[in-house]
């Protein structure tokens, strides 16, 4: 493992982390299109499987007073961990190109709903209805490419929560997603010695740059900061792509 490894690791877990605390999504699809870059897509979706399980911990345990706001909780929490079951069997069976043509994708599809605000937006008693279907969703894409944020905003949209507690909402079933995750990766044999140290090595700017994004919420634009987050997923996109043409 070398040096220039362990910064690329602290710098993307460092901006993605940052865009966590500061929306609750972000730190999954910034990482990990980063991190396949330079590392290959299984690589940097094992990797971040362990920073991305400890920032859900540790936002949850942050704001957990806001778990009483937070209805009918559990039918998502346990869709969502189901979800990831069949994900991590896709993420250990396909091979790394098709791997990055999958992850190539769906960072296209997450940049389009965030570039253009698309949603599905049940409401009421179909927000109720869909919502562990839509947990369930945003499990196996978790398990399979290690992001799942489009199928999340929906959910916590979907639900009708204020800012502080969507962020709260989007971490909690995120934290059910991603500890699931882990225990998934482990059992399907995809983590080794390397895996396992940079993953535990990338806890460390998430502990940083999570609290300082959650602090900021407030004070920093959440469309500016939005947009260069969305500028940086976009040019990692470029380059998946100009690989998968190149062969590179």
């Amino acid at each position: 493992m070398t040096p220039e490894s362990l910064i690329i690791i602290f710098a993307a877990l460092a901006i993605g982390s940052f865009a966590k605390g500061m929306t609750g999504l972000g730190l999954p699809p910034t990482s990990i299109a980063i991190l396949a870059v330079f590392f290959g897509v299984e690589h940097a979706i094992v990797v971040t499987t362990i920073p991305v399980a400890f920032s859900n911990l540790q936002i949850v345990w942050l704001a957990r007073h806001r778990f009483k706001e937070i209805p009918q909780i559990w039918p998502p929490l346990l869709a969502g961990a189901l979800g990831v079951g069949l994900g991590t069997w896709v993420l250990a069976t396909l091979n790394e190109r098709t791997l990055t043509i999958v992850l190539t994708v769906w960072i296209a599809i997450y940049l389009m709903t965030v570039l253009f605000n698309l949603k599905i937006e049940p409401e009421g008693k179909a927000a109720r209805v869909f919502s562990p279907v839509i947990a369930g969703g945003a499990g196996i894409c978790q398990g399979a490419v290690g992001m799942s944020g489009p199928f999340i905003a929906t959910w916590a949209h979907a639900m009708g929560f204020l800012r502080e507690t969507y962020v709260f909402a989007t971490s909690l079933l995120f934290m059910s997603i991603s500890v699931t995750h882990v225990l998934g990766v482990g059992v399907a044999g995809l983590y080794d010695q390397e895996r396992i140290v940079q993953g535990l090595l990338a806890i460390l700017p998430v502990m940083i740059f999570i609290p300082l994004g959650m602090r900021l919420t407030k004070r920093v634009s959440p469309r500016v900061f939005n947009l260069l987050i969305i500028a940086i997923i976009a040019l990692m996109e470029v380059r998946l792509v100009w690989g998968l043409m190149t062969g590179g």
